[in-house]
């Protein structure tokens, strides 16, 4: 490729049709090549009025992972911490059911994800619970499979390694980042937590959102609401930064730990993170891609026969990506604060094509990217068939409850879940003589009414343009008649409510 302003002018015309056609709000691109950042642009909106440029900082979501593992890596580096011990050793509150996997459970495992543990992510969303808190419960969690013998993505895991990784270093997680990667990169303008972001830097993103996919097409973008994720949670996603300052960080991961011919992390570490540790899946359907591992806060893939690291992020109205081509000294780095978007995902596959001079096989911009988008905008309104045809048993047809709704309600607990309300709801209908019941559900902060599956199971969905979930409750009855469980099928985890004996379901009741 010819470094040419027409080149970069082309770029920057075929990322703005994209962004336009995708409905995306604001969004900006860094690209880095044999060690220099050759292109940073800015497109569309950070907030309401002003552009989003390529200073402007944004959250980066699961890209926080492969900080999380640089920063252990620099502990085991140091002499501090070994990769083998078991992690409970560093972190006395990590207990599991079983106590063999609890002495066995290391950071490797950790951040490759193949511990065996469920993902269970609508169990520590929007908690005020702390990190060490949920790490004490974790004692009640199943195990989904053995460790060692699958890929299970895992947030939660990411958290234990921090907090341990902190009881290590004798300071808090954030201070441990900040010190041991942030400062020594010079990403002044990066760092932890939303509310921080939006409060000391005045050049910030805002989060935007679409009903649909159409809607956002017409312009039809609104604001969504600030909505940090749980503290608990930082070393899984809680990153904030820019293009410029992620472009000095994709050029130390590709330089073995060098930044400008210094030596800022340990190479040791980086190739550490950067081993692919867990098998994804060993074959795509998509010709262009190739074996998927995952190292430690890294996806390892091949593209078109090159090898990549990458890994995207998603919070609250963010989204982003990194692809790093470390033999080519190529970087693409991209964020973006509309949460339903196909652009974030193939912007690096448009540039590396044109970099590389790679045979072009697929319109990634205009065709790839709109069918993403919509299929994402797809699964805010509908249910997944994964669900249905997977996970939940068939449906049987017209066969209703066994008993009164009333009957439902109550207040279910679970050791590492957030606490299920059930009431009753009675609303008048329009002819003014009937009324109709239903069950409200209360989780956290998100509120519904449970759709009738069949039998005593009930369907619970949480769609809030940003969070979705899908499960399946099925209610069990004691030896006296009366509902005592409610039993949980989600895609995430399976598990059991317990409903509270003590409750007073009239007192529930809401006319």
């Amino acid at each position: 490729m010819t470094n040419t302003a027409n080149t970069f002018q082309e770029w920057t015309d075929d990322i703005e049709k994209a962004r336009v056609a995708c409905g995306a709000y604001g969004m900006s691109v860094a690209v880095v090549h044999k060690g220099k950042i050759v292109y940073a642009q800015g497109f569309g909106k950070r907030n309401d009025t002003s552009p989003f440029t390529p200073e402007t900082v944004s959250q980066i979501g699961s890209m926080t992972k492969a900080f999380t593992a640089v920063a252990v890596g620099e502990l085991v580096a140091e002499g501090k911490a070994k990769w083998d011990v078991p992690v409970s050793e560093y972190l006395p509150e990590f207990q599991l059911k079983d106590p063999h996997l609890t002495a066995e459970i290391n950071f490797v495992d950790l951040l490759a994800h193949r511990t065996g543990l469920p993902r269970r992510d609508l169990d520590w969303l929007r908690r005020s619970s702390s990190r060490i808190e949920l790490i004490k419960l974790l004692k009640h969690v199943d195990p989904e499979a053995p460790l060692r013998t699958e890929f299970i993505y895992n947030n939660f895991m990411y958290s234990v390694a921090g907090e341990a990784a902190s009881r290590i270093a004798g300071t808090s997680y954030e201070e441990l980042v900040l010190s041991k990667v942030l400062r020594p990169l010079d990403m002044k303008d990066s760092g932890f937590s939303l509310t921080e972001m939006v409060t000391i830097h005045p050049n910030h993103a805002l989060p935007y959102t679409s009903k649909s996919f159409e809607d956002a097409q017409e312009g039809k973008i609104v604001r969504a609401p600030l909505d940090p994720i749980s503290q608990s949670q930082a070393p899984a996603g809680d990153i904030y930064s820019n293009v410029i300052d992620m472009a000095k960080w994709c050029k130390a991961i590709m330089h073995e730990g060098k930044l400008d011919d210094k030596q800022v992390l340990h190479k040791e570490t980086v190739n550490k993170v950067t081993t692919a540790w867990n098998l994804m899946s060993r074959s795509s359907d998509d010709p262009d891609f190739s074996l998927t591992a995952y190292g430690l806060g890294w996806e390892i893939q091949h593209y078109k026969g090159h090898q990549t690291w990458r890994h995207a992020g998603g919070t609250f109205g963010y989204r982003s990506d990194m692809v790093l081509f470390p033999k080519e000294d190529l970087a693409v780095v991209i964020l973006t604060n509309h949460v339903h978007n196909g652009l974030v995902d193939v912007i690096a596959n448009y540039v590396a094509d044109r970099i590389l001079n790679l045979p072009i096989t697929k319109d990634w911009l205009t065709d790839v990217a709109v069918m993403g988008t919509k299929a994402a905008y797809n699964n805010i309104g509908s249910e997944d068939p994964a669900f249905t045809e997977f996970f939940f048993p068939p449906q049987v047809k017209d066969k209703p409850a066994s008993r009164p709704l009333k009957d439902f309600a109550g207040e279910y607990t679970e050791p590492f879940s957030p606490e299920l309300t059930l009431s009753l709801e009675t609303t008048n209908q329009e002819d003014g003589d009937s009324k109709d019941d239903s069950l409200a559900f209360k989780l956290t902060t998100w509120e519904g009414t449970l759709e009738h599956y069949h039998y005593d199971s009930f369907r619970l969905r949480v769609r809030d343009g940003i969070v979705m979930t899908n499960m399946l409750l099925n209610f069990i009855a004691g030896d006296d008649g009366l509902i005592y469980q409610c039993r949980v099928l989600r895609l995430d985890g399976s598990f059991v409510y317990t409903k509270k004996i003590s409750t007073d379901t009239s007192a529930l009741a809401k006319e």
